[in-house]
């Protein structure tokens, strides 16, 4: 029975979330647990649950315990539906408080299942500033420390386990900053420690009421629910606390959970300086959804670059109409595809290339099936996907003229956007490699002269057999080839041919010999200045490429024309496997016509690949 992938995606940010917020203070009353969420109802039964089984937490395992987990024994767990249990109040406020030592270092416990990660934050300083000014009765009540603690599943990567240190260091900073200012922690813990008083003096065993009744009056414990509450749903945090210090998180792991095989930190950060001028952005929520979002003093350049983007600007332009440099465009672009509000895409235009991606979910009931048929309730998501089952064009997929239907090119193009915004199609991209001619260096196959590697799921691997084939032949040392020098027009012109250069060389001038010029002159006398000139040139265009490489491109009939050939050397550069025709057309201002002539030209010693481009899929 095959997965959905949509169940695997959940499945995996359900791990990802926090099974637990808990808020402990140290101060002269002893360790308190002020505050956990969400709250769980332990059962009030002697007898131990079949599928909880509650121990000691200091207790240390032996090594028959092993032995019994192999003989399908009950496994120790303290997270039950996605909460944590299995602890009591106390014993979370005695092994969670740290000592003053530990104080400002990211803090990390780990007991069976469950790992505690926090920001202990000493306030010893701040009680000393508030011992001046308050009685002994009030100072007798003074918070010496305080840990925002998430508990978290166990196995969790260790990348995420440092994001939710930041976040409770951002947390526990800002109730200290608040605190010192206005004794925000103190009028809040007030709230909170009489709640359980008054379950105490009440005899109720009931742990979730004194709970339910600190969420209602307190607003740090609102603020921590509101904190957990969107980590799970989102994993985006921006609020401010007490309505003064900003608090913004993002978990990065669950945002591009899309993205096939998940994104790492440092990979992310990587593949961010990817983003070149002729990239576009798409923005995944409607523009006023976005804009109501950012703060009230949020950055005027943000909200004027979210206001002008369309899928059909690159940065380039946004850059100009914005009135902002492209590096402040980089900037806000890489924020915003880092908080998940945008992804990178190439401008749309009718010749962009695409294919279902490979993670994408083609469940006819899927929930992006629902999503679709509520934006287009005349489509539907599996027809529209059926067309891109192959690598197609817009215009090729659709067939529509754009002059001729303007309204139904306009729903075609929300549609692809759709898609795109939904990580369902990857756009393909053209990439060109030099290719040697020599039978020693290549396959003996003709075919292999021109040929198109068209690899839309496992891109990677297909480059990377290319390169090792024949990129690592242009890449070696002309000291250290093979191959024999192929003599230059200067050569023969100074050397006569069978005194200097054999069979291989008499054959290589003879072939150069074909040119109009050259045949008018056929009668041994010596060629005119301008033809000398020009076959000069054109030796010196390639003279940076290895003999063989260079003696192949000059067989082309389209090196004949200087024009031609001129323009083929300027780009030789980028005919190595990493530059797709997008790019060379944006840096060396061609139209695609234009490039698309020129390597019709020289196909014999060119190979063309197609695939996706890293920056576009994984970002």
């Amino acid at each position: 029975m095959s997965v959905c992938p949509s169940d695997m995606v959940t499945a995996m940010l359900s791990d990802l979330d926090p099974v637990a917020v808990i808020l402990v203070s140290s101060g002269t009353k002893g360790n308190r647990l002020l505050f956990r969420y969400p709250y769980f109802q332990e059962p009030h039964s002697n007898h131990k649950s079949s599928k909880v089984a509650i121990k000691n937490p200091y207790a240390i395992k032996i090594a028959e315990n092993f032995q019994d987990l192999k003989k399908g024994k009950s496994i120790t767990t303290f997270i039950k539906d996605g909460s944590l249990t299995g602890f009591a109040d106390k014993t979370l406020a005695n092994f969670l408080v740290a000592k003053s030592e530990l104080c400002g270092k990211k803090f990390s416990v780990k007991i069976d299942d469950v790992r505690f990660v926090g920001f202990p934050m000493s306030l010893t300083q701040l009680s000393k500033e508030t011992n001046l000014q308050n009685s002994l009765n009030s100072r007798l009540q003074n918070i010496l420390a305080i840990n925002v603690v998430f508990a978290l599943r166990a196995n969790i990567a260790e990348s995420v386990t440092n994001c939710y240190q930041e976040l409770a260091q951002q947390i526990a900073v800002a109730i200290a900053h608040e605190e010192k200012r206005c004794l925000y922690l103190s009028k809040e813990a007030k709230i909170m420690m009489a709640a359980f008083e008054e379950a105490s003096v009440t005899g109720d065993e009931d742990t979730v009421s004194p709970l339910k009744q600190i969420i209602h009056n307190s607003n740090l414990a609102k603020e921590l629910m509101s904190v957990f509450d969107n980590l799970v749903k989102s994993g985006q945090v921006l609020f401010f606390l007490n309505q003064w210090v900003e608090i913004n998180f993002c978990l990065l792991h669950k945002i591009h959970a899309n993205v096939p095989g998940g994104v790492l930190l440092e990979t992310f950060y990587r593949f961010l300086t990817y983003v070149r001028p002729y990239h576009a952005i798409l923005l995944t929520k409607p523009e006023q959804e976005l804009l109501s979002s950012l703060p009230l003093d949020g950055c005027p350049s943000l909200s004027r670059l979210i206001k002008l983007t369309t899928p059909v600007k690159n940065l380039k332009i946004l850059a100009l109409e914005t009135d902002l440099s492209i590096t402040q465009i980089y900037q806000l672009v890489c924020h915003l595809v880092y908080w998940g509000f945008a992804i990178l895409i190439y401008p749309m235009c009718q010749a962009n290339q695409y294919v279902l991606s490979p993670s994408a979910d083609t469940a006819v009931d899927s929930k992006l099936s629902q999503e679709f048929h509520t934006s287009f309730p005349e489509l539907h998501l599996v027809v529209e996907m059926s067309r891109f089952s192959y690598p197609s064009r817009m215009h090729e997929c659709f067939d529509v003229e754009p002059i001729a239907n303007t309204a139904l090119m306009d729903k075609v193009n929300q549609v692809v956007v759709w898609m795109l915004r939904h990580r369902i199609l990857n756009q393909l991209h053209t990439y060109v490699n030099l290719l040697p001619s020599s039978k020693k260096e290549f396959s003996t196959n003709p075919n292999m002269c021109h040929s198109t590697i068209s690899s839309t799921h496992s891109s990677s691997s297909s480059v990377q057999v290319v390169e090792e084939s024949y990129l690592s032949i242009l890449m070696e040392d002309p000291t250290t080839s093979n191959l024999d020098r192929a003599t230059s027009m200067s050569d023969v012109a100074s050397v006569n041919s069978e005194e200097s250069g054999g069979q291989s060389t008499t054959q290589y001038t003879s072939q150069l010999s074909k040119s109009p010029s050259h045949e008018a002159n056929s009668d041994c006398s010596m060629l005119p200045e301008d033809s000398k000139l020009q076959w000069r040139m054109q030796d010196n265009l390639l003279n940076e490429l290895k003999p063989g490489v260079k003696a192949a491109i000059l067989r082309c009939p389209a090196a004949k024309n200087f024009e031609d050939l001129s323009l083929f050397a300027k780009l030789v550069p980028y005919f190595n496997g990493k530059h797709h025709l997008e790019e060379i057309m944006f840096y060396e201002n061609l139209t695609r016509s234009q490039l698309v002539t020129l390597l019709e030209k020289f196909k014999d010693v060119l190979i063309l690949s197609s695939h996706e481009a890293l920056a576009t899929t994984l970002i």
